[in-house]
């Protein structure tokens, strides 16, 4: 297995994508892993290396306004992940892997396969989610004022019956609004997989400030890409649905 910088990468509108690749001889279908919001390709390195380890070729890349993408922050975000994939059809089939925002955003793609991890596909972001944008601003992110996933989110407009195989991942003790989009995601896509996370998940807190209540589903959230049911449960899937 080889990991390498790759400056090859455009997006679909033409911009370039800093990214990431492992790759091996006998890779038989590519996979493109996609942070969240306020995240970068770094924090999803680990999981990248174990798609890898299962035999996947696999591109990590920065959405654009994270990490190391100088392209301002829009709704092309999804352009950079269409650019991805595209990047991978050079290993056949390819999958797209994506976390909060890019859960999302894998499912407007034309990927094979979607994973997407406790997805951004919410009705509305509730007012503590709200309170923690605008209030502790990611430092990966260079966003136009505090809290513009908001505005984002209804940029990128519905999300589109995905029709392909979908695995659709939320912790159990998620962010609640999360957790019910999902759900109800799960129902209207005609291949959908839906699994509960339910190993390596911080408590609830009893506290009379609903705010502190929230925190650690915000948590939960956040840290599913280091969960190990996550890391072992979704290439062992995706191998069963492109191998």
């Amino acid at each position: 297995m080889e990991f390498t910088r790759v400056d090859d990468v455009t997006s679909r509108d033409g911009y370039p994508v800093p990214a990431f690749l492992f790759e091996s001889a006998s890779a038989q279908a590519g996979v493109v892993v996609s942070h969240g919001y306020g995240s970068s390709k770094e924090e999803w390195l680990g999981a990248a290396a174990y798609l890898a380890e299962a035999g996947f070729a696999v591109l990590a890349i920065d959405l654009r306004g994270h990490g190391e993408n100088t392209t301002p922050i829009g709704p092309g975000v999804l352009d950079d992940l269409m650019g991805g994939l595209a990047y991978m059809r050079r290993y056949g089939a390819v999958a797209a892997v994506g976390h909060s925002l890019s859960g999302r955003l894998s499912l407007m793609t034309d990927a094979d396969v979607v994973v997407a991890i406790s997805p951004s596909v919410v009705q509305e972001v509730s007012e503590f989610g709200t309170w923690m944008f605008e209030n502790l601003p990611s430092p990966f992110v260079r966003e136009p004022y505090s809290g513009y996933v908001i505005e984002l989110l209804k940029e990128l407009g519905e999300v589109p019956t995905f029709s392909g195989p979908a695995l659709l991942l939320y912790s159990a003790r998620d962010i609640p609004n999360i957790i019910a989009g999902t759900k109800g995601l799960a129902d209207r896509l005609p291949q959908a997989e839906l699994r509960e996370i339910t190993d390596q998940v911080r408590p609830d807190i009893s506290s009379d400030q609903p705010l502190v209540r929230y925190l650690p589903r915000w948590f939960n959230h956040l840290e599913l890409r280091a969960n190990r049911q996550v890391l072992e449960g979704v290439p062992a899937w995706l191998k069963e649905q492109l191998n």
